[in-house]
Order: C-alpha cells, then sequence, then structure tokens
C-alpha cells in the first residue's frame, strides 16, 4: 500500500509540473481559463518556463520576482497558480494552498489552479478537499486528461482508505 501511495504522490506532482505551464487549449470552453504566462511579464514567462522543463527551484524564484512586479490580474492568477504546482512539485503543499488560494481569489475559472489544489489537498491527505477541488475544476473544463487522471488517483485513495477503515473496524 505504501509503494501505492508513493506512486501517486510522485504522478500527482508531475501532473501539477504539467499543469502549471501547459499552453492553453485551442478553443477552451466560454469564459474557462487555463492560462499560464508565456506573456509580456519577462520574469512571469521565464518562469513558466523553467516550470516547464522541471526547475522547479527557478521556476519558482522567477514567478516570485515577476509577481513582485506590475501584471494584469490574469497573469498574477496563472503565476499563483504556477507557483502552486511548483510547490506541489517540491513537496511544499501548504506553500502551494496559499498560492493557489491567491489564484483563485483572482479568477476562480482557472481549472489548472483547481487541479493544482486538488494534487496538493491530496498530497496532504486530505481527500474530500481535493474531490471538491476536482469537480470545481471539471466543471470549467470536463474533458480535460489532467483532471481525469487526479480523480483516478483520488478515488483509489479514497478507496484505500476505506480498505484500511474496514480493515481497522475487523480486527
Amino acid at each position: 500500500m505504501n509503494a501505492v501511495f508513493k506512486a501517486g504522490t510522485g504522478l500527482l506532482a508531475v501532473l501539477a509540473g504539467a499543469m502549471a505551464c501547459q499552453e492553453a487549449r485551442a478553443e477552451p470552453p466560454p469564459e474557462a481559463s487555463s492560462n499560464t504566462v508565456l506573456g509580456p511579464n519577462a520574469m512571469l514567462a521565464d518562469g513558466a518556463l523553467a516550470l516547464m522543463n522541471g526547475q522547479w527551484e527557478k521556476g519558482i524564484q522567477l514567478t516570485l520576482m515577476g509577481l513582485s512586479g506590475t501584471a494584469s490580474n490574469e497573469d498574477r492568477a496563472a503565476g499563483y497558480a504556477n507557483l502552486c504546482a511548483g510547490y506541489v512539485a517540491i513537496k511544499k503543499y501548504e506553500r502551494a494552498l496559499e498560492n493557489c488560494d491567491q489564484s483563485l481569489a483572482l479568477m476562480t475559472r482557472n481549472w489548472r489552479a483547481w487541479q493544482n489544489r486538488a494534487a496538493a489537498n491530496l498530497a496532504l491527505g486530505r481527500i474530500d478537499d481535493s474531490m471538491r477541488d476536482l469537480q470545481q475544476g471539471l466543471a470549467i473544463n470536463p474533458d480535460s486528461q489532467e483532471l481525469q487522471k487526479t480523480l483516478a488517483i483520488a478515488r483509489g485513495r479514497e478507496r484505500l482508505q476505506q480498505e484500511q477503515l474496514d480493515n481497522l473496524l475487523e480486527s
């Protein structure tokens, strides 16, 4: 069971990192956002690229520098979502949640922020919170493969938790 948990946590980190920076779909749902920062704010753009390449610490530092400068609310929301993914990847889950919350306070329709938040909550063992985050993300982008993968991991964790509870009650 420990191996399953570790494998799931590793996959979550990879998914969150991928979520940080993938380009938006060609035709996103109306008012939905999957923005990442690859535009005018050079630090935010460089941070997004570093995260895309798995350079978590560098991506986090560049994104933090970019957020300290002038940025639109949309870019700020994407930057915070990117930070959330970066912190999930380096297993700083509480910091990840703080940044996801900041992103969602600016833009609730960014399914990637919900995805990253779900990954952080799941890594912390907060399965119910993760499931709620996934529901929010899927309401925005029901076709997201990333959300579906995280949902499958969350359901697996939920089953494992139930089995452990059943075993405890049987003892």
